[in-house]
């Protein structure tokens, strides 16, 4: 499976999915269309899914990010969490700056919504 490389730009996060499981989110998250730029990445882990990986380490470090893109960030995890169920070996890391409280506060909601292993890692 080929590896998926969006590059950042100033509304938008890079993205980097490999097929050895590792997979990374870094930027900041305000598209104008967020369904449409998140498709992307979504079709990606959709297809890596169905080749069972043995397991995935999810990195994200935003330094913002807009409610639309809080959604389609949970779709992802949503789908972790189904592979998860599918014996895959799931490992989010939520990268936040220590001045940034807002960041770590949406880590924090998320690991107390998900079924996931949730690190926050404060950088």
């Amino acid at each position: 499976m080929d590896k998926l490389r969006i590059e950042k730009s100033i509304k938008t996060p890079m993205v980097e999915f490999n097929s050895n499981g590792e997979l990374k989110i870094e930027g900041r998250s305000i598209p104008e269309n967020t369904v449409e730029f998140y498709t992307i990445p979504l079709n990606w882990l959709k297809t890596f899914a169905n080749n069972r990986p043995s397991d995935i380490n999810l990195h994200i470090t935003l330094d913002f990010f807009n409610t639309s893109s809080s959604k389609l960030l949970l779709d992802i995890f949503k789908l972790l969490e189904q592979m998860q169920k599918q014996r895959t070996i799931v490992n989010v890391y939520w990268h936040y700056s220590e001045d940034n409280e807002n960041m770590q506060e949406a880590g924090e909601d998320y690991k107390g919504i998900l079924k996931l292993p949730f690190h926050l890692v404060k950088s």
